[in-house]
């Protein structure tokens, strides 16, 4: 389908590719962060609900998604996913993208419960030919297979989807982990830019950060995003998406994805149940 922008795309596709984004982080977190913060993720079936416990205030690490894929209702899983954050304590976002088989009718739910529609980041989209910006020359790219090859990776990526510093653990060990591609665009000895890549079936979905240096024209972003196009086009993916946490990339990210041909695809609902009463 194509919504708002004129970026094609399946829903339902890349619905589960965000599913499996977000499952992939969750995993990677280290084990005393997971025992601590009391980390964790479960599949009902089409939905994944993920709670980090001891950031009980904080919705965008605790969320439930794919509220409106094929069965999330008629089968019941919302609201066993539901019954299961609640249990946690946490204030929690259902996020809800436009398009997916059972929208409606999980709007229908989410308002019978008294969960509040609150206004969700566009979706920024693109489809997967290859780059058609030129990459800036004096800018090196180079791929993380290792974690201990760059042991800042995680904290810029952390920091660009709105998390605490605590939560680079989700990003430390995804260099070599399967289905991920890492990057990091150098100037010199200077870092530049960071990309976190995850390829599911046709989708990639990554997360973009890029570090604020004296004078800088976004040369770091265009360049990475150019070597993560390049193999997202080169690996078959129809779409490429940018992962959200329920709020826009920065502003300067935002400018150098719209360069590199991501647009507004798709607008993003937020539910919250009421307010939560912190005992």
């Amino acid at each position: 389908m194509a919504a708002e922008g004129s970026a094609a795309f399946d829903a339902v596709a890349l619905d589960e590719a965000e599913k499996q984004f977000w499952r992939g982080l969750w995993d990677t977190a280290c084990e005393d962060a997971v025992v601590d913060l009391g980390i964790d993720m479960v599949r009902f079936g089409p939905i994944a609900a993920a709670v980090v416990a001891e950031e009980a205030g904080e919705p965008a690490l605790n969320f439930v998604l794919g509220a409106g894929a094929p069965g999330a209702i008629e089968d019941g899983y919302l609201p066993a996913a539901v019954r299961w954050m609640e249990r946690h304590d946490v204030d929690f976002r259902v996020s809800l993208t436009s398009g997916l088989p059972e929208q409606r009718a999980a709007e229908r739910w989410l308002q019978q419960h008294h969960y509040r529609l609150l206004e969700g980041p566009m979706k920024l989209l693109r489809d997967g030919s290859p780059p058609r910006f030129e990459r800036p020359p004096d800018i090196d790219i180079y791929e993380r297979v290792d974690p201990w090859e760059d042991e800042g990776f995680g904290d810029p990526l952390a920091e660009s989807l709105g998390f605490a510093s605590w939560a680079a653990t989700f990003f430390l060990d995804l260099p070599g982990t399967p289905g991920w591609r890492c990057y990091c665009a150098v100037d010199g000895d200077e870092p530049l830019a960071y990309v976190a890549m995850h390829v599911h079936g046709e989708v990639a979905v990554l997360a973009l950060a890029s570090r604020l240096v004296p004078k800088g024209d976004g040369r770091g972003q265009r360049a990475v995003l150019h070597r993560c196009i390049a193999d997202a086009a080169a690996a078959g993916c129809a779409t490429i998406a940018v992962a959200e946490a329920g709020c826009a990339p920065a502003v300067a990210d935002r400018e150098s994805l719209t360069r590199a041909g991501f647009e507004d695809a798709v607008r993003t609902f937020t539910w919250q149940p009421r307010a939560r009463v912190p005992m």
